[in-house]
């Protein structure tokens, strides 16, 4: 039987009905209220009775001399409250620190559970402004509550719902907080700027989900039904400029629900993100309870990779066609491009280190020119290259001297997540490559089989054709040497002028002559 309390029915409609107090009658000057609900959905109707029923008992009990105000003034008083408390913490200038000082001192005064209604909505009102100013100075949101007030009605056993108390033990938002700090604060460790922001970002929409949780407040099926939940998104909803703007409801409403959806691997990855924080807190006595993202990863099927190839030898007669200029009126990219193919073709050097070369790092030793490259992702990644002779002949050494600026390339500009120099250039010369037609897109994927770094893939093709020993050749390109007898041993690898025989070997035959040498 459908559950009617406090409703009637008229015609279609559907109206609020209660009856007025005996003692009361006379001060109402009516026995009975009826208001229309505006709704001929009965389970609308039945969500919509609940406000009206705290509302009136409230107006009751002000009538009676229970009560000085309603939950409506209380509210009305509480906003003004919030909004006095954000513009003062704004006008004093508070550190970040003295305003959560002040949010705590004004939870304690929560704790104590002997406030009025009215004080009680006042003091949540200065917390949420305190976490409005906070968030503000953050840079984040800040989703306001719907209301500051504690009187509520349980719509199962009518009965007034009391405030929670305040949540105990670590909150989840600082825990995530202080894992990235603590990741950040050693380069050798810390996260792309790029994956932090992804971190952040799932971080950040699962706080708002569950409401702000403590780490042991999230159970299992919490976490479960947080990835069922972010399982509807559109795969491309995190590539707005305006995501970090939007709240989880926001984000919701506008790229929820999508058909598609995110693909599994996309969910383990936001569960692995979320399950590190939980093993920080563990490892930190923080938490009292199980993680509960172990074992929520998803199953995901064998993904084909597509293999990506060298330049054969008709391609790099295109992309090497173009001479760069060794005394240019200005630095463009279009000039640089042109160094930084032929550069890795005749090195094997990647782009970013080529992008992320100084004038200082061109150093000569026992005659000899080479690039020092240092802070490479790994200790192979930092080596000495020497300049291939094709490079010096081309004019490389008197371009350097020419532009006399810091930066080798001083053309690019630093982009993208992680301001790397090499972001628009990279793009650049996709658009380039494909304006002269190289592309070899994979049958089966759809993605293109070469790319910039296959000029690197070619000149390890050429040095392994040349029968030079896989030890020497590592040295150049910067990958670890295979087994413990040259690289335990001898450290310090190969000298200068062996370096400069295995650079050497990189030649391309039936394209030497065809390429020329700029005079």
């Amino acid at each position: 039987m459908a559950d009617t309390r406090y409703l009637k029915q008229r015609r279609q409609g559907w109206y609020f009905a209660m009856k007025v107090p005996a003692d009361l009658i006379d001060k109402m000057g009516r026995s009975d209220i009826v208001k229309s609900l505006r709704t001929r959905d009965l389970t609308q109707a039945q969500r919509d009775r609940w406000p009206q029923v705290v509302s009136w008992n409230t107006q009751f009990e002000v009538l009676r001399g229970t009560r000085t105000w309603t939950p409506a003034e209380i509210e009305e008083k509480a906003q003004g409250e919030y909004q006095d408390t954000l513009k003062m913490l704004a006008e004093y200038n508070e550190s970040g620190d003295n305003v959560d000082i002040f949010a705590e001192l004004e939870a304690e005064k929560l704790e104590g559970g002997n406030l009025s209604d009215l004080d009680h909505a006042l003091v949540s009102a200065r917390i949420a402004g305190a976490a409005g100013r906070r968030a503000a100075m953050d840079g984040r949101t800040f989703a306001l509550p719907a209301a500051f007030g504690r009187n509520g009605i349980d719509m199962e056993t009518l009965q007034p719902v009391t405030a929670k108390r305040r949540k105990t033990g670590e909150a989840f938002a600082d825990a995530a907080r202080r894992y990235i700090e603590e990741i950040q604060r050693d380069a050798s460790a810390k996260l792309t700027e790029q994956t932090r922001g992804q971190y952040e970002a799932v971080y950040r929409l699962f706080d708002q989900w569950a409401g702000m949780p403590s780490l042991d407040e999230v159970d299992r099926k919490q976490a479960a039904e947080f990835l069922d939940k972010i399982a509807t998104f559109d795969p491309h909803w995190g590539r707005s400029p305006h995501t970090k703007q939007r709240t989880f409801s926001e984000i919701i409403r506008d790229f929820g629900n999508h058909k598609i959806g995110l693909s599994n691997r996309t969910i383990n990855r936001y569960a692995t993100a979320l399950s590190m924080v939980w093993q920080w807190a563990k490892r930190r006595g923080l938490l009292t309870r199980e993680n509960p993202w172990e074992d929520q990863y998803r199953k995901i099927g064998e993904k084909r990779k597509t293999q990506k190839l060298p330049y054969t030898i008709d391609e790099l007669k295109v992309l090497l066609a173009t001479q760069p200029e060794v005394r240019p009126e200005q630095q463009s990219h279009p000039n640089t491009l042109a160094w930084l193919c032929h550069i890795s073709a005749y090195s094997g050097m990647r782009l970013n280190e080529m992008c992320d070369r100084k004038v200082a790092d061109i150093k000569q030793e026992d005659g000899i020119w080479y690039f020092d490259i240092t802070n490479a992702k790994s200790e192979a990644g930092d080596r000495k290259v020497p300049i291939h002779s094709r490079l010096i002949a081309a004019g490389l050494l008197e371009f350097i001297r020419h532009h006399q600026s810091e930066w080798l390339f001083p053309a690019l500009k630093p982009g993208g997540p992680d301001g790397k120099r090499s972001w628009y250039i990279s793009k650049r010369f996709t658009e380039h490559r494909r304006a002269l037609k190289i592309t070899r897109p994979d049958e089966r994927t759809g993605k293109d089989r070469v790319d910039f770094h296959s000029f690197r893939r070619s000149a390890i093709k050429v040095l392994e054709r040349a029968r030079l020993p896989q030890t020497e050749a590592a040295q150049v390109v910067g990958h670890d040497r295979e087994g413990i007898t040259f690289g335990t041993y001898n450290p310090e690898g190969l000298d200068i002028q062996a370096l400069q025989q295995v650079v050497e070997a990189i030649r391309y035959q039936g394209i030497e002559r065809e390429l020329g040498v700029a005079a």
